[in-house]
């Protein structure tokens, strides 16, 4: 009887550790250090979470974050599987990735059921990025997180407020800045980067390259690869309003590069290659407008509409989802050259839906996508290049 109850005090003292902690707004990255290094699970996966994604001003450090991150789930918090399965992402190592966002969903599930605001957002972004993706309600996710007061939520759906996305999200620039300065106030990476990207693209604020390049730059000086990527890009590639400078270009993607960023490699690689070897469509993505976002028509039919009401098939929201019906619709917008649709085809391909699985195809629809500037089929060809190659 006696060393029942002594499990039964072990069994309740690990289930403390485990579940008895929970951000908030005022927690500093001090306090945070502290608690992990004091042996808190929860705190060390949070402080890996931090120094992965550069919170609360901190430099990006990925090796201690993959340290920290062993810790926590040594000792069976989801917050360090949720950081391992990004960790293994930054790698390329989907695999791998999948087996930890799928030990670490069920946890963060609970967790973020009671209400904890980084739990929230690690369920948003696996709900909004991993296949099978729930785009509804990855964006339920994000927005309680960000109300709660979670900086990284608050930089990830400003972001997307910002954009919009049709037939899920609501456009609301206003609402979008607001979220996003909210964020950067508590001196959060991803939204300096994100806000960066919007005055790049001219998302919700008008476009300005300097203060593009201003944010880009404090993004930068946190070690993040990926700002890194976008500022060699800019400079190497050159801009009416602030010039070329190829050399500083280069600087930026050797940083990135350094911390195995596979488009800095990528982009190094192509730009040290022979000029037939290099797609010129590729090297001026970022510096011009995709063409499919111009008004395009199919007959007399205008695209865009056309396109949402086929989007609409896939995404299940204002239709049935329909995978089958979604790709003959979506097929002749991808072959006419509109990088979503193709993105979408491609995923299709990938994934067995609404048609055969077909790597090939995959490949080739996702390559047509990241052409004419999609990013994300950009950044998937090279996350998924074993399966491609």
């Amino acid at each position: 009887m006696r060393n029942f109850l002594i499990c039964l005090l072990v069994l309740f003292v690990s289930l403390s550790n485990l579940y008895g902690d929970k951000w908030t707004p005022s927690l500093s990255f001090q306090e945070i250090m502290a608690e992990a290094e004091s042996g808190s699970p929860y705190y060390m996966g949070l402080l890996a979470i931090y120094l992965r994604s550069g919170e609360a001003g901190c430099k990006v450090n990925l090796s201690d974050s993959q340290t920290w991150s062993e810790a926590s789930w040594e000792q069976g918090h989801p917050f360090g599987a949720y950081n391992l399965a990004n960790l293994a992402m930054l790698k390329g190592d989907f695999s791998k990735a999948t087996r930890f966002y799928q030990d670490a969903a069920l946890l963060l599930q609970r967790r973020a059921s009671e209400g904890d605001p980084v739990a929230m957002y690690c369920m948003g972004e696996i709900d909004f990025q991993v296949i099978p993706t729930h785009i509804p309600r990855a964006l339920g996710w994000f927005e309680k997180s960000a109300d709660a007061g979670y900086a990284q939520s608050q930089a990830t759906y400003g972001a997307l407020l910002l954009k919009g996305l049709p037939g899920l999200l609501k456009k609301d620039t206003k609402k979008g800045i607001e979220y996003l300065s909210k964020a950067v106030k508590s001196k959060s990476l991803t939204a300096r980067f994100n806000l960066g990207m919007a005055y790049y693209n001219g998302d919700g604020v008008k476009k300005d390259i300097r203060k593009s390049i201003q944010w880009l730059s404090v993004a930068e000086s946190q070690n993040f690869a990926e700002a890194q990527y976008v500022l060699g890009k800019v400079f190497y590639e050159g801009d009416d309003l602030i010039g070329r400078d190829q050399e500083k270009g280069i600087s930026y993607l050797r940083k990135a590069s350094t911390q195995s960023h596979p488009l800095a490699k990528k982009y190094l690689s192509s730009i040290n290659a022979p000029a037939k070897n290099q797609p010129s469509s590729m090297r001026t993505a970022l510096n011009s407008r995709p063409s499919s976002t111009k008004p395009i028509t199919l007959g007399e039919q205008p695209l865009k509409r056309s396109f949402e009401e086929a989007k609409r098939y896939y995404t299940g929201v204002g239709q049935p989802q329909n995978y089958q019906k979604a790709f003959g619709l979506l097929l002749p917008y991808a072959q006419s050259g509109h990088a979503e649709a193709s993105r979408l085809v491609g995923l299709m391909c990938f994934t067995g839906k609404g048609t055969s699985k077909n790597f090939e195809e995959a490949r080739k629809w996702l390559t047509n996508a990241a052409q004419r500037g999609d990013l994300t089929a950009e950044r998937m060809l090279e996350q998924y290049k074993s399966l491609f190659d």
